[in-house]
């Protein structure tokens, strides 16, 4: 990164990997699950969850948890693995696709597999992401037709009927 009197430049955006971009508490693990939204790339599983937009600040960025179980391997493989997807993340946090008008959490779970590299994790990350962006504007798509499909239900009929008795005008008033 090029800086200029100490002053960092301003045309590339920062990658860092700040602690508001991590998903933490089971609590939120539990949302992101329970959102349904799953894509699994081998051993790896990415869900997804659009953030509150009341809660999400416009300049967020997606935020992420990962759970690897002891099946996956010793301590020094799980921070492994851990180290990896999170660098995959950090390169390539400007990519991600967001849910207007709020960003995603991501939820990666990791079971046992041998290691891959940075670029295969990276473009694991991107696919899944792409992919779960795509089931939740799919179904936010399902829920703008519905409720539109509901409001045309619920309004009055613009025909008035010609055969109320209580019509002036109607046939049978007479």
């Amino acid at each position: 990164m090029a800086q200029i009197d100490g002053a960092r430049s301003m045309s590339a955006p920062r990658n860092t990997f700040r602690a508001s971009q991590r998903l933490q508490g089971n609590g939120a693990f539990k949302r992101v699950i329970d959102g349904r939204a799953r894509i699994d790339c081998g051993a790896i599983s990415f869900h997804a969850i659009p953030r509150d937009a009341a809660v999400a600040r416009t300049n967020d960025l997606t935020r992420m948890g990962i759970s690897i179980g002891r099946r996956a391997g010793g301590a020094a493989v799980r921070n492994r693995f851990k180290r990896l997807l999170r660098e995959a993340f950090r390169l390539s946090q400007h990519e991600h696709p967001t849910a207007a008008p709020a960003p995603y959490d991501l939820m990666v779970i990791v079971r046992a597999h041998d290691e891959l590299t940075l670029a295969q994790y990276r473009a694991h990350l991107l696919d899944a992401l792409q992919r779960l962006h795509a089931i939740w504007m799919k179904r936010m798509h399902r829920k703008i037709n519905a409720s539109d499909a509901d409001a045309r239900a619920a309004m009055p009929s613009a025909t008035p009927s010609t055969t109320t008795p209580d019509a002036p005008d109607s046939p049978r008033a007479h």
